[in-house]
């Protein structure tokens, strides 16, 4: 999670720490396993309103094999302003079916994702 930088995210952890809700394995519609039909317009705004719904305050974007910097900057942009927090991540997949492997990576953002630039992408 990248510096702290404003009043409301640190009241969060004022006592040290907190119980909050958190998933880490959330798709957007640039995987192919998400489906959403609303406006493209829209599509923040009900993304992060469906996490606030579902109460939670942690997430960790991890669509398959593929990660989207300007997704990602758009709904952590948004969602902070909800109070909640989200990760950069992927769901690596080898070997697709009943035989194969899924894997979460959670990459830290202050390392990954330097000045606006997308070092995940070239790893992948």
């Amino acid at each position: 999670m990248t510096a702290i930088s404003n009043e409301a995210e640190r009241d969060i952890f004022k006592a040290g720490s907190t119980w909050l809700r958190a998933d880490f394995h959330l798709h957007t519609r640039v995987d192919g396993e998400f489906f959403y039909n609303g406006k493209d317009n829209d599509f923040i705004n009900a993304y992060v309103e469906g996490l606030k719904q579902a109460e939670i305050r942690l997430g960790v974007l991890t669509n398959h094999n593929k990660f989207n910097l300007d997704e990602f900057k758009a709904l952590s942009k948004a969602a902070r302003k909800e109070e909640i927090c989200l990760l950069p991540g992927v769901e690596l997949s080898i070997n697709e079916g009943s035989n194969g492997i899924h894997i979460l990576i959670i990459f830290n953002p202050e390392q990954w994702i330097k000045q606006g630039s997308d070092l995940i992408n070239p790893f992948m």
